[in-house]
């Protein structure tokens, strides 16, 4: 596993989160400060699988994302 560099500020921890899952979408609000990752579309086969992870922290976020093993779509 790759060392996770060390970033700071919601921008940087977007762009982090996302060269590190590509194909996912990322959201941090700034109102409620909580983290969101969207995948999509997903295949026929993965559609009973979870597509949306939210947590409190970016690592939070990262755990939950690794958790899923929901493979991308081709061409995506």
């Amino acid at each position: 596993m790759r060392e996770m560099p060390v970033v700071d500020g919601a921008d940087a921890q977007k762009a982090a989160l996302r060269e590190e899952f590509p194909g996912w979408s990322i959201i941090h609000t700034t109102d409620t400060g909580r983290w969101w990752a969207m995948r999509g579309p997903l295949r026929r086969e993965d559609m009973d699988k979870t597509a949306t992870v939210d947590a409190d922290t970016p690592d939070g976020l990262r755990s939950g994302i690794r958790a899923l093993d929901v493979p991308a779509r081709d061409g995506l």
